[in-house]
């Protein structure tokens, strides 16, 4: 995404400053870039700047066509195109200047979030149709029209790279037979010459780029590229992965004679047409991305604003193939590929045609590093590029080591920790995805490779972090167990389930069974669980209705029972934290605290408590779940009151190792307290939220909608609230109710009880 600029001081080039590097290709760079006299932190007031490489001499040639790019930009000022804002092609380095887009390429979003959706596609083939119109009734063709030269910004798509673009009049610059367009994406007529190019040429790319985008794969696609060649040149489109709806359009596109395909405004008619959307209708994935690349211009900005350097900006992103012809080894689709068909001899024998076709013809410009040929990267107005440095960094190798407990730190905190937004913790090989399971569940629990999460009755299945695939499932006891969902417990290579029968054993890649640890003698039926350190603690509730409850401590690595001790009351949710065990009874008894070493009661509280958060490092326990709503401070050893925050809320409070308070008051808000003193320290706006958690320096709410998060020092003067929706799958209905979350590497695992579980970026 973005790529940092070695050490020294600041790099101008006309009256810009560079703030990081987006692309390189063979011939040029494109950079980051704000006025040298106004920084800014704002992305919209950036621009991309494209400029020729340092060690390159630069002749007259070249500056004509330099000249014919500026041009070009110039007359395609639209809505749908990255505006040009400046240029100089008289300059020791001609560069010029266009509109920053914070977002990813249609070729990044695909491989990253896998296809778009219907409406999305639909609305996105209407917008690049209607911007292609405008650059033609300005005589001017694009000619390289591909997913990596369109950029998805959050009104909408931009087109780029008009590079090579051409007036219909004018005489071709390039050499004689060459072939000038990206394999896969272009069209018949760019086969035989730049000269047989005209306005449908266009369309027909854009009819390939909608198959790409709404299918996840190029209409073209081959792992030869003679055959892709062949393909192109007799129009044998493969759409089988398009949804039915799109695919008239889409093949009218793709027809062999341009004078029967549609004009640029009739495919948009054909689309749908209609005026343009209040808001965009992306996916909730596409909106994480937009949300990353915002976030990572920013950085730049406010380090340039501030008078510091900017050479220590992380390369963020990952690398994307130049074009989605390219084959790539990352799985982007949660269903499997089809079966790849098999070639008859006759069209290999085609290909070998084909190719003897190009070397007669000339050259086709593979654009892998061409500076020509357009990027991949967000806000790339120019040179070809392949992620965070073009291929020339590559972001060191960094994965998930450890398990993260849905709830997050000891005392179901809800705070995820600074490794929730470092990418050091992210499972490695992750992309955002979308997963259903076969039956409704609860929290699930992160490990290095597999996210566990349970049903009831003692069901769970376990899903690939990295992509969301089903590795296996444990059916649930459903006839036998009056048990809702019971958080997973993670110990080395062992997942442990509690049901009816007790905890049972499982191994974490396989699910296969390892082992039963009873439940306790008697008619007891488990209630909660919170493991800390190895050791899982149990609360269980009599069959018999007769008010009394157990709490068990069972050591899982060996399966050894270390104590069991009675309490007064049925037993909510235990708490485990800094050697004592917290037991609620109910809204009618004051709550115990068990020493967790022997299991004997340490301290009673005065008054009843519904449920507890605690905070490890202030020694507090935030007493909520209450009648009256009200949120009381204990001290943690001995459940006395310390003092009570101006809150009233239904929901877990959070509470951050450095002891500020997130709660949601009646509407929904995120307010914050000092857990030391209780004073407020900031509140946000109405939002709905139904859970609220810690994610490194950002607060989280989560609804049923999606994800909101703040930074946790509180609103900026920009607000600095971001915002994700996640990307429901068509036929499936919304969610009733909000899901579990956990947060790892800047990735967000989003549980929902009706089975749907998305993974995706972090607002």
């Amino acid at each position: 995404m973005l790529e940092a600029l070695p050490p020294g001081p600041p790099r101008l080039l006309g009256p810009y400053r560079l703030l990081a590097r987006l692309g390189a290709g063979g011939m040029g760079e494109v950079h980051l870039a704000c006025r040298a006299d106004a920084p800014t932190a704002d992305p919209y007031r950036m621009v991309a700047l494209k400029t020729v490489r340092e060690d390159l001499e630069v002749d007259g040639d070249f500056r004509t066509r330099f000249r014919r790019e500026i041009a070009a930009a110039r007359a395609v000022d639209g809505p749908g195109v990255a505006r040009l804002v400046d240029a100089d092609a008289d300059a020791p380095s001609p560069w010029l200047a266009t509109e920053y887009v914070p977002g990813p390429s249609l070729a990044e979003a695909v491989v990253r979030s896998g296809a778009l959706p219907v409406a999305a596609v639909r609305a996105l083939g209407v917008a690049l149709a209607r911007a292609l119109a405008d650059v033609h009734a300005v005589k001017v063709l694009h000619r390289d029209l591909k997913p990596a030269n369109v950029l998805l910004a959050a009104a909408g798509p931009k087109l780029i790279d008009f590079g090579i673009a051409q007036a219909f009049e004018a005489t071709a610059l390039t050499s004689t037979g060459l072939v000038v367009g990206s394999p896969g994406f272009m069209s018949p007529e760019h086969l035989v010459g730049s000269r047989a190019v005209v306005p449908s040429s266009d369309v027909f790319c854009l009819g390939a780029v909608l198959a790409f985008a709404a299918s996840g794969r190029g209409p073209f696609h081959d792992d030869e590229m003679a055959a892709v060649i062949y393909r192109i040149s007799r129009a044998e489109a493969d759409l089988d992965g398009v949804p039915e709806e799109l695919r008239p359009a889409v093949e009218r596109c793709l027809r062999l004679d341009p004078s029967q395909r549609p004009s640029a405004a009739e495919l948009a008619d054909l689309l749908g047409g209609g005026d343009a959307p209040g808001v965009f209708p992306w996916p909730g994935a596409v909106l994480s991305l937009l949300a990353e690349y915002g976030e990572a211009a920013r950085s730049a900005g406010e380090a340039a604003a501030s008078g510091a350097g900017v050479a220590d900006l992380p390369t963020l992103g990952p690398v994307v193939p130049y074009s989605p012809t390219a084959v790539t080894d990352r799985p982007v689709l949660t269903p499997a590929p089809a079966e790849r068909r098999r070639r008859p001899w006759g069209a290999v024998v085609a290909g070998a045609v084909a190719v003897a076709l190009v070397a007669t013809v000339g050259v086709v410009l593979l654009n892998r590093n061409d500076g020509q040929g357009g990027g991949s990267t967000g806000g790339v107005a120019g040179p070809s590029a392949t992620g965070p440095g073009a291929g020339t960094t590559t972001p060191p190798v960094v994965a998930l080591s450890r398990v993260v407990q849905p709830y997050g730190a000891a005392g179901r905190s809800h705070d995820f920790g600074t490794a929730a937004t470092d990418p050091a913790y992210r499972p490695a090989g992750w992309s955002p995805w979308t997963a259903r399971t076969d039956w409704p569940i609860g929290a699930c629990a992160l490990s290095p490779k597999v996210l566990v999460c349970t049903g009831s009755g003692g069901s769970a299945v376990g899903l690939s972090a990295s992509d969301g695939r089903k590795l296996w499932t444990v059916p649930g006891k459903r006839e036998t167990s009056p048990v809702g969902p019971l958080y997973p417990a993670v110990v080395d290579d062992t997942v442990y389930l509690s049901d009816a029968d007790g905890i049972t054993a499982h191994g974490l890649a396989d699910g296969a069974a390892r082992g039963v640890i009873p439940v306790p003698d008697g008619d007891w039926a488990v209630k909660s669980t919170d493991l800390l350190d190895g050791v899982l603690y149990s609360s269980y509730f009599g069959l018999r209705e007769d008010g009394t409850g157990l709490v068990t401590a069972v050591r899982l690595k060996d399966r050894k029972l270390l104590w069991r001790s009675a309490v007064p009351g049925v037993p909510e949710q235990v708490v485990a934290v800094a050697g004592r065990v917290l037991v609620p009874l109910g809204l009618d008894r004051p709550p115990v605290a068990l020493d967790a070493a022997t299991g004997r009661e340490a301290a009673r509280a005065t008054e009843p408590c519904g449920s507890f958060t605690a905070h490890e490092k202030s020694g507090s326990v935030l007493c909520w779940g209450r009648a009256d709503r009200s949120v009381t401070v204990l001290d943690a050893r001995t459940l006395k009151p310390r003092h009570t925050l101006d809150a009233r809320t239904t929901v877990a409070p959070a509470v951050s190792a450095d002891g500020l308070v997130a709660v949601l008051d009646s509407t929904g808000t995120p307010v914050t307290y000092d857990v030391a003193d209780g004073r407020e320290r900031w509140r946000g706006e109405p939002l709905s939220g139904e859970r609220v958690y810690f994610a490194g320096d950002r607060v989280m709410a989560v609804s049923k909608g999606g994800v909101m998060s703040y930074p946790a020092a509180g609103p900026t003067d920009g607000n600095g609230s971001k915002d994700y929706r996640p990307n429901i799958p068509e036929g499936v209905e919304p969610p009733e109710f909000p899901p579990e979350a956990l947060a790892a590497g800047g990735a967000a695992f989003l549980a929902f009880p009706d089975g749907l579980v998305i993974s995706a970026y972090l607002p």
